[in-house]
């Protein structure tokens, strides 16, 4: 697995959500979840890719937490754990 250099997570986190959501338009602290971009079945592929991407663990409580609503939310969220470790 090739972990990614987080100078880009912004970009990767952007085509990763417009993939998903198939074009969906919104802005970086739009919450995804409730502009329906993000719906259950996109949330677990989000997962994934945060996963295998940045060789990061995304617990339940992440989700509950609210790191994942956003642009903005899911930058932090990864370079809090991958810069911040």
């Amino acid at each position: 697995m090739s972990i990614r250099i987080p100078g880009d997570v912004r970009l990767q986190v952007r085509t990763v959500l417009a993939e998903l959501s198939r074009g969906a338009r919104f802005e970086d602290a739009d919450d995804v979840f409730a502009l329906g971009v993000v719906r259950s079945l996109q949330l677990i592929e989000l997962i994934t890719w945060i996963e295998d991407s940045y060789g990061l663990e995304v617990a339940q409580r992440d989700v509950f937490d609210g790191h994942l609503r956003s642009v903005d939310r899911l930058v932090a969220f990864v370079l809090d754990r991958t810069v911040g470790s």
